[in-house]
């Protein structure tokens, strides 16, 4: 996992219980974000650039831009509130933070 449970149930503003029913759950919301982040982007998480091949951080989340991780868990919250496929009588917008986040670690852009 790119974040731990305990700072994803942080993030979420959930009980930091240790071994919590939702911890599975949670886990497979972070699949899906990581997933969706490896699509957006082009490439697969983490990464090492050249710059950092002789970093001795052992943390992942060291190993991440704060922005690539902050999108990460604004996706997990985006899935944990968002668990239906359709909303009533809502108003729904999309906010473009995550792709913002992410923009200039895409590969591929050809400039």
């Amino acid at each position: 996992m790119l974040v731990t449970i305990e700072t994803i149930k942080t993030h979420l503003r959930l009980p930091t219980d240790a071994d919590s029913e939702l911890d599975p759950y949670l886990e497979q919301l972070h699949d899906a974000a990581k997933d969706y982040i490896e699509k957006y982007i082009g490439r697969e998480l983490p990464w090492v650039d050249v710059d950092d091949e002789d970093s001795d951080s052992n943390s992942t989340e060291e190993m991440l831009p704060s922005s690539v991780l902050q999108a990460l868990l604004i996706l997990i919250a985006e899935f944990f509130e968002n668990r239906e496929q359709t909303v009533i009588s809502a108003s729904v917008a999309e906010i473009p933070v995550v792709h913002r986040l992410l923009h200039f670690y895409r590969t591929g852009l050809g400039i």
